[in-house]
């Protein structure tokens, strides 16, 4: 799957990371490429995510995900891949894509339990000696182990946000956002027999993508000329490799807001919610630090008029302060005191 992800017609394109490997891949838009024939900038920049192959210790016990522990603790999100073809695992067991699936999530899940109840056991300790400076920490921790003793991942456990900073520093695996990518083959390539494996994903609330990574893989290395016959021969209107992509992005809380220019065309990412000085600030910490206001119109909206000056006609621009809350595909100029 990975492999799918970083291919390119030129070929493939990644980096190491020890005896991981690192592929940063841009974010497809159609808003943002309409934007690019509009403006015809001098560049042109997509959003982008990084995906990270992780090689599991071969000696390790179990998974080896505890081994890993602080290394994918630096994750934003997992893409857990799961086998949906044939008819034998990669054991020599009957095929269970459910119970890969339920398999790697008790693992985080455990990992997560060893270091919790590490760091309890240390608190206790020192509650005994005096020291009861730990005790707000010890209750939330309390809290984590008895959703993991019930089943449950750290991911639905509802937390104010004072109880989240006190165990953020422990990046605990099972309170990631998760993406299950069923690896099809190419005879079923949009999932159609991953029913039981949909449903289990739907009764955990997590999403789940049809992805046959050797088709893929191969589509991805053709010309966009090439790709289109490639995908009408097998019913496809896109790659799933996009769909991919997007959704990654989309688990992460994650949207687009763009600026526009003869000079440059780029979609910057923000987090859902974000403010208009927030965005102003990931553009430029001086135009945060001297925000007055952001003039800003919908990219569909652009796209419609053609111009800012049309859209100025029309009364569609609008003029925003610092607690505006930016859309997804908003076109943005920040307006502030040098």
């Amino acid at each position: 799957m990975f492999d799918a992800l970083i291919q390119t017609p030129e070929g493939p394109h990644f980096a190491g990371k020890g005896a991981h490997r690192l592929g940063t891949v841009k974010v497809p838009d159609a808003r943002l490429a309409v934007l690019r024939d509009l403006f015809q900038p001098k560049k042109y920049i997509p959003a982008e995510i990084t995906f990270v192959d992780v090689a599991l210790p071969a000696n390790a016990e179990g998974s080896g995900f505890a081994a890993l522990n602080a290394f994918l603790g630096e994750a934003d999100a997992f893409a857990l891949v799961v086998q949906a073809f044939g008819e034998m695992d990669g054991m020599g067991r009957p095929l269970d894509p459910e119970g890969q699936m339920d398999s790697v999530l008790l693992d985080l899940a455990m990992a997560d339990l060893e270091k919790i109840e590490r760091r309890m056991e240390k608190i206790e300790q020192e509650v005994k000696r005096g020291l009861k400076q730990g005790l707000l920490e010890l209750a939330v921790l309390q809290k984590c182990k008895m959703e993991i003793d019930e089943g449950r991942a750290l991911r639905d456990l509802e937390l104010t946000q004072d109880e989240q900073k006190w165990i953020s520093s422990f990046c605990f695996l099972s309170q990631k956002r998760v993406l299950v990518v069923a690896n099809t083959s190419d005879a079923d390539p949009t999932g159609a027999e991953c029913r039981a494996l949909q449903a289990a994903c739907e009764a955990r609330g997590l999403e789940m993508l049809a992805f046959c990574a050797p088709l893929e893989a191969e589509i991805a290395s053709l010309s966009a000329e090439d790709q289109a016959g490639f995908l009408a021969d097998y019913g496809l209107r896109e790659p799933a490799r996009i769909r991919l992509i997007q959704a990654a992005y989309r688990i992460l809380n994650l949207i687009s807001f763009f600026t526009v220019g003869e000079d440059e065309v780029r979609a910057w990412t923000i987090r859902c919610g974000d403010t208009a000085v927030t965005a102003a600030g990931k553009i430029h910490t001086d135009l945060a630090r001297g925000f007055i206001r952001a003039e800003t119109v919908p990219s569909e909206t652009l796209i419609a008029k053609k111009t800012h000056a049309a859209c100025r006609e029309a009364g569609v621009l609008r003029l925003e302060g610092k607690t505006y809350i930016v859309q997804d595909g908003d076109v943005l100029e920040i307006r502030a005191n040098a």
